[in-house]
Order: C-alpha cells, then structure tokens, then sequence
C-alpha cells in the first residue's frame, strides 16, 4: 500500500489501496480533507468517483488516472463498462417496466434504478402522472449505494420539479461512452 502526497498523485496511475496524503493548512493555501467554517480558513476536498475518505487522507478504491479541478476536486479517471450510480446525479432513464407504485428506469448500470409515482411534482395518491413504458425520463438519484436499488426522483427537496420528469416525445436520444 503506498502513500503519496495527492498533489504528486495528479496525472499518475493510482491503484486501489493507495493512500494519498493532504497536507494539513497552512499560511501557503495547502489543503486539509476535514471542512469547517469559512473563517477557519480551511478549504473543502471533494472526493470524486474512484476515492474515499479514509481518516484524514484518501483512499484509491479504482484503478486509474489522478484528476484534479479547482478548488479542490480530485477523482480517479478509469475506463468502465457501465455506469455506477452516485446519490445526487442527475440522469435519463427509460422506462422499462411499471410495476403497480414503481416504475423501473434503464439509466445504463448494472441494476435498474427505481421510480416512485409520488417523486414527481404534484403527484398525489389520485393524481397519478402520466408516464407509460418506454418513455424517456431526466431525474436524480436519491439512493445509490452498492448494496441497494438505486431510486430516481423528479422533484428537488422542495418538491418543484425544476425541469425533471418526462421528456417530450420530440427529439432523439443516443448512448454514449462514458468518458463523453
């Protein structure tokens, strides 16, 4: 298992157990993984795909490419097959199956993800929206997590659906690699 400072770790081959380690804050605008109040003068690291939190440092769980964007995001670039969820992303899924509640949503991972009829806007018990299978559907994850069924949602916390739902039946849609 090796340790690297991340910032040496940017644009070099990571593998899975790796630790990188972040330098605590200083007066030279270093980086600290732990956030706190703007006025404590440390900066926040976001963890992307390939990384985890691991004490004070991160740990590699894919094997791949060290990235880097300001502020401070870094993420592990690897080729990979199918998609795997992340809670908060936002995707288009087809339905492929209605299933009294629920509707099954293809958004291109290895489980299909599950739709609620009541996480679109104004949805209630007898207020059913209209969504039939093979419809093209844009929404959020909720749920992702490796051990369960992702769920969809087409509303926002505040319950507006802020462009989410059911796409219109004009236009096309096409697949994609996952590096575009």
């Amino acid at each position: 298992m090796a340790s690297l400072a991340v910032r040496d770790a940017v644009g070099q081959v990571v593998l899975p157990g790796d630790v990188l380690v972040l330098p605590a804050q200083t007066g030279d605008g270093s980086l600290s993984l732990t956030s706190s109040s703007p006025s404590s003068g440390r900066e926040r690291v976001v963890c992307g795909p390939g990384l985890a939190r691991h004490g004070d440092n991160l740990q590699v769980t894919k094997c791949g490419v060290m990235k880097h964007r300001d502020p401070a995001v870094y993420w592990v670039d690897s080729q990979q097959k199918r998609y795997v969820p992340v809670k908060g992303d936002h995707v288009i899924g087809i339905v492929t199956m209605k299933a009294g509640d629920i509707f099954k949503l293809d958004v291109g991972g290895s489980d299909q993800a599950s739709l609620s009829f009541l996480a679109f806007e104004g949805a209630t018990k007898k207020n059913r929206p209209n969504v039939k299978v093979g419809d093209v559907v844009y929404g959020q994850f909720i749920v992702a997590n490796k051990d369960m069924e992702p769920e969809v949602a087409c509303i926002d916390s505040s319950g507006k659906a802020n462009g989410k739902g059911v796409i219109g039946q004009d236009g096309f849609m096409f697949k994609v690699t996952l590096g575009l």
